[in-house]
């Protein structure tokens, strides 16, 4: 949410944010009277605007077509995320036997690798 608020300030609005940026109906609606736009993909923020990753961070190919894009990106994915993400990277490597508990449907799960983490089910 910092991130976002810094970007307003810096750049002004409009802020693009893929997903929203937390959980809270009240952070996003004062964010939004701000002129922050909220976005599913992307594809839905025009060429060469700003656009802010959510705290539940990104898959590498929403990083590259941004990219692709000129989007210019800030990443505000939250700091314990990221480390989960790159343990759920690291932990198929070896042989240990890891499991995520969540719906394997949601962005969260696709985050670390761009792909459904395979997990065995519960």
């Amino acid at each position: 949410m910092i991130a976002v608020e810094k970007a307003l300030e810096h750049y002004g609005a409009p802020v693009y944010v893929r997903k929203q940026i937390v959980h809270n109906v009240h952070v996003v609606t004062s964010l939004e009277a701000k002129g922050v736009i909220f976005v599913e993909e992307n594809d839905e923020v025009p060429e060469g605007a700003l656009v802010v990753f959510s705290a539940h961070g990104v898959s590498p190919a929403v990083v590259a077509s941004a990219a692709d894009r000129g989007l210019r990106t800030i990443d505000a994915t939250c700091p314990l995320v990221t480390k989960v993400h790159k343990e759920a990277v690291r932990f198929p490597r070896r042989t240990t036997t890891s499991c995520s508990l969540g719906m394997p449907v949601t962005r969260k799960w696709k985050a670390p690798t761009g792909k459904p983490l395979k997990a065995p089910p519960l």
